[in-house]
């Protein structure tokens, strides 16, 4: 596999690189360089070349104190020749690197603060296409959580909605195995890295029947960590459609991680919370009014559709309108459509092709040509 030059310095520079004591770059840093980076229409590759100097005046974007981490961390790691050693070694035993340039929109719903540089995965990524419920709860849920849990995941097999969860014992797991024992799919986001899995023979059957996807930033041979545990919890609630919480405490003096990824996705509204059971944290979240019971999948999406119908149905008012409009300049039918997805083929070409040579840019309405009447009725 080729990598690209904004790929090997994001990897170079953001990686737990195995034989380096070097470290590397933190979210925060790298988003402070990739903004710097553009306000001077630069990418990630320049890194890979420009001398201290350049890098510090390039940096707008980073205070003073961060100037000298980053500048520090970018040296150390820029003499290295270990990296794409790296890579290649893992593409080698059959992992992939998924770059923000290839991550899926639902991903991205975390905003550029929260989506990582990269994720390890195992797995087909083509998964995160499908409808998604999220899957959270306590690892010591009751029998009736359980039950519930699993009965809700089986319907997401039949019905092809995914489950993203993070695998833990408990609810977690649950879930996962009732929808893949059913021939459905899912998404776990593990709290340690992805070596561990791939060593279980049923994980890497239903990872090559194209039923289970694994991701994660950690090393791939990183060990179970806690504080990593409560960081992953956005990945299980963003890229969701909804999140079904089966069971959970309040935290107190001790944290619960089902709690504090519940209250991290209520803040930043990522998706709509669901609930079942009658678990403290559950109770609280009823009586708040900040989840619904569940009920149904057929409930949930319809849900979470409306809002979806009444922009479709707005764009088909205005496409509606065009034509009309184009008919009234005296063209037939056939012309208007033959123009209508000719202009729809072209823009598309030139979005795909700018999303290619700026990955790590976001496009604005005038970067590409808007269909309009005018494009309609001026043609030849």
């Amino acid at each position: 596999m080729r990598f690209t030059d904004n790929e090997k310095a994001t990897y170079l520079f953001c990686a737990q690189l195995s034989q380096t004591r070097t470290i590397p770059l933190t979210i925060l840093e790298w988003n402070t360089i990739v903004k710097s980076l553009g306000c001077h229409k630069l990418q990630p590759e320049a890194l890979l070349s420009m001398d201290s100097a350049a890098l510090l005046n390039i940096l707008t974007q980073a205070t003073t104190s961060q100037k000298t981490k980053i500048i520090n961390k970018i040296e150390a790691r820029r003499k290295l020749g270990i990296s794409m050693l790296e890579l290649e070694e893992i593409i080698h035993q059959g992992y992939g690197i998924m770059f923000r340039s290839e991550m899926p929109q639902r991903i991205k719903k975390l905003t550029q603060k929260y989506v990582p540089a990269f994720f390890y995965y195992a797995g087909d990524p083509s998964i995160l296409s499908y409808r998604a419920l999220g899957v959270v709860g306590a690892r010591d849920a009751n029998s009736d959580e359980l039950a519930q849990t699993e009965i809700i995941a089986r319907e997401a097999a039949t019905q092809g909605v995914i489950i993203i969860s993070g695998g833990a014992r408990g609810i977690d797991s649950t879930a996962v195995d009732s929808t893949l024992q059913n021939g459905g799919k899912a998404v776990i986001f593990p709290a340690d890295g992805l070596a561990k899995w791939v060593k279980k023979r049923e994980i890497r059957e239903y990872i090559k029947n194209g039923q289970l996807l694994i991701m994660s930033t950690q090393k791939l041979d990183a060990p179970f960590s806690g504080s990593y545990a409560m960081q992953r919890n956005k990945f299980i609630h963003a890229p969701s459609d909804a999140v079904l919480v089966a069971s959970s405490r309040i935290s107190g003096e001790k944290s619960s991680g089902t709690w504090e990824g519940v209250k991290e996705n209520l803040n930043l509204q990522w998706s709509p919370l669901y609930v079942i059971g009658n678990s403290e944290g559950i109770v609280k979240l009823k009586n708040d009014g900040k989840a619904k019971l569940f009920i149904s999948l057929e409930d949930v999406y319809k849900v979470n559709t409306q809002g979806s119908s009444k922009i479709l149905s707005k764009i088909n008012q205005k496409i509606k309108d065009l034509v009309e409009c184009a008919e009234s300049e005296g063209m037939d039918k056939k012309t208007i459509e033959k123009l209508f997805l000719d202009q729809l083929d072209s823009q598309f070409k030139l979005e795909k092709k700018y999303h290619s040579e700026k990955p790590y840019q976001t496009p604005k309405s005038e970067d590409f040509e808007q269909l309009s009447i005018e494009g309609l009725v001026t043609k030849d």
